[in-house]
């Protein structure tokens, strides 16, 4: 457990200092947050309020808001996997599959480190401007579901960053799977437009997303929509998630290890 957190400290230290190095675009970056949740505002005089209150919210900009920024989670779980594709053009994979280090954990690391980063300069600047365009705060304990929301969310799509790590190491290129994920993570979990407006057959799909259930969970917790699923099935499932995507995510490693003590990882 101490060379976990160790490996998944360095990795945020790490993160965090690429991230603020450059003070400019650092500064930058967090004011695009706030210039994000201004510019929704547009869409709040194109999108119509009676029947986004249907489902407890006439504010569509928050709406989005919300949905939008966890887009940062998202990338820690698709877009992770380039870290390890440069190790893997740079020839440094080897090495590292030499180290006493545990890959999975290794890996992992990567992904916690990309949500780490993405919470405090992305997810925390976003909802902070959701909160000031609410202009008041929820209830305590709707926050404090909210941050369980978030946590939940964030083990899950960490644990799928381990995975298309692997399938990365294994097929070598996977940019076209990772380019279909992003794009099913973006329209088929509400996170432009309520899925209580879409077909019965995508709200089956949504369903098997973890971030659909975050998603609509914290809009639930944050400006009172009405949740797709019960609260309770919605909350198990992100449970279930962490264990069913972590055992995935094990036997995927597992799997990779083998294909490298008999074949190696080299990018040919």
């Amino acid at each position: 457990m101490r060379n976990i957190l160790t490996m998944v400290k360095m990795d945020v230290w790490r993160g965090i200092k690429e991230v603020t190095r450059y003070k400019l675009n650092f500064t930058l970056h967090l004011i695009m947050n706030l210039i994000w949740g201004l510019g929704l505002i547009i869409f709040s005089f194109i999108i119509d309020p009676a029947k986004l209150s249907s489902i407890g919210s006439s504010n569509y900009t928050i709406f989005l808001l919300i949905g939008i920024s966890f887009q940062h989670y998202q990338s820690a779980a698709l877009w992770v996997a380039w870290d390890i594709k440069n190790e893997l053009t740079r020839g440094q994979i080897e090495y590292t599959f030499a180290s006493p280090v545990s890959r999975y954990v290794y890996i992992l690391s990567s992904s916690i480190s990309s949500a780490v980063i993405g919470t405090l300069f992305g997810i925390i600047p976003m909802f902070a401007t959701a909160l000031i365009l609410l202009g008041s705060l929820p209830p305590v304990p709707a926050l404090l579901m909210t941050c369980v929301v978030l946590l939940l969310t964030f083990l899950a799509l960490c644990q799928i960053g381990v995975i298309m790590s692997s399938a990365i190491l294994l097929f070598k290129d996977i940019s076209a799977i990772m380019s279909f994920l992003n794009f099913l993570f973006q329209i088929g979990t509400g996170m432009f437009v309520p899925l209580q407006f879409m077909p019965e057959q995508l709200k089956t799909l949504a369903f098997l997303i973890p971030l659909t259930h975050g998603i609509d969970l914290s809009r639930h917790f944050i400006i009172g929509t009405s949740t797709v699923w019960p609260v309770e099935v919605e909350l198990g499932m992100l449970f279930v998630f962490i264990i069913g995507i972590g055992l995935l995510s094990k036997a995927s490693i597992f799997y990779l290890e083998k294909k490298a003590k008999r074949e190696g990882l080299a990018l040919a």
